[in-house]
């Protein structure tokens, strides 16, 4: 349960990120517009996604909040949603950095070569 908990809040992060970095109409339903999909990469979305699941598993279940913190189940599943979220998206910000701005990059490189990914 860990591991699809994960995958959704890296799904989220994927997509929150991406309507972050691109110029797009702001609310939800600029998901239903062409443009979107036109620039959207399924390959970038898929990684976040997968760091999310990883996250997930590593964590089982996002298990760092006490029970009885939250007199509503309704907040602690918010509170949970949105605190995983940003955990992803940080890690995948971090993760970027140190691939891309260090000599981790050329065997980054290689290995995306290799894979035919770029």
């Amino acid at each position: 349960m860990g591991i699809l908990r994960g995958a959704f809040y890296g799904a989220q992060a994927a997509l929150l990120g991406y309507m972050k970095s691109n110029e797009l109409p702001s609310g939800w339903t600029v998901i239903f517009r062409r443009k979107f999909w036109e620039s959207f990469d399924p390959v970038k979305a898929l990684w976040t996604v997968s760091l999310g699941a990883l996250m997930g598993a590593f964590t089982r279940g996002m298990t760092f909040v006490p029970a009885g913190t939250f007199a509503d189940p309704t907040e602690e599943v918010i509170f949970v949603n949105f605190a995983s979220t940003a955990i992803v998206m940080g890690v995948d910000q971090f993760m970027k950095f140190i691939v891309r701005r260090t000599p981790l990059v050329r065997m980054w490189n290689a290995l995306k070569a290799k894979l035919g990914i770029a």
